[in-house]
């Protein structure tokens, strides 16, 4: 990284992505809203060739950028997109017109587009365990906000698990590809974007905090959801 953006920013590496951080202090209550995914932008378009440090030396052009999410592929090289975040709240608008540009400007051939946020992963086709213990194995896995579980057909279960950010939830989806034989043989998980799947619209029955001890009461209810 170049040397003038080294005292403010941190650059570390964790499986797939290279990440770029921010050393300037964020308020408490900004910080939660970037940790919720405000602000994100979605980068698209960039070749395999391009690095980390270009795109910082365009992005920082802008203000003060809180994250860089660098995707990249076992060689190290980009895979195609990337996630950035700035400090300040700007103008969503402004920014897709002036990041473009910038972009253009330095010969970077990047597409720039809003963050879908995707934060939630649907774990379908579990056999032989019954919500009660996906939901202790789910505990001991990672941290999520919110688990709903579907009964779309009696003993059928559907699981849609929601994460704080996008990032959470791609950790937890790197994480299911490595373990999620134990969920069965024919157990899958795959991403649920906004407006997908009429059964993420289930309306539920249930709705339990994550430390309730009476977790097994939903058994006795009608067959709809349980939300842990």
């Amino acid at each position: 990284m170049d040397l003038n953006l080294e005292h403010k920013y941190r650059k570390s590496r964790t499986n797939g992505t290279i990440y770029v951080t921010t050393r300037s202090p964020v308020s408490a209550e900004r910080q939660i809203e970037l940790e919720s995914g405000a602000g994100e932008l979605y980068l698209n378009g960039i070749q395999r060739n391009y690095s980390v440090d270009q795109i910082m030396q365009v992005a920082h052009m802008l203000g003060d950028v809180y994250k860089l999410r660098f995707k990249i592929d076992f060689s190290g090289e980009s895979r195609g997109f990337a996630y950035l975040q700035y400090i300040a709240d700007h103008s969503m608008d402004c920014m897709l017109e002036i990041l473009l540009l910038r972009f253009r400007l330095a010969n970077l051939s990047i597409k720039v587009f809003p963050s879908r946020n995707i934060r939630r992963l649907l774990l379908n086709n579990v056999e032989q365990l019954t919500p009660i213990q996906v939901y202790q194995k789910l505990r001991q896995m990672f941290h999520y906000i919110k688990l709903n579980v579907h009964e779309i057909r009696p003993q059928h279960y559907v699981y849609i698990i929601l994460y704080r950010n996008n990032e959470d939830a791609a950790q937890a989806h790197h994480t299911f590809r490595t373990k999620i034989i134990q969920f069965g043989a024919e157990a899958a998980v795959e991403w649920l974007g906004k407006g997908s799947r009429k059964k993420s619209d289930l309306s539920c029955c249930v709705q339990l905090q994550r430390d309730e001890m009476n977790l097994l009461e939903f058994t006795e209810k009608d067959h709809c959801c349980i939300r842990f």
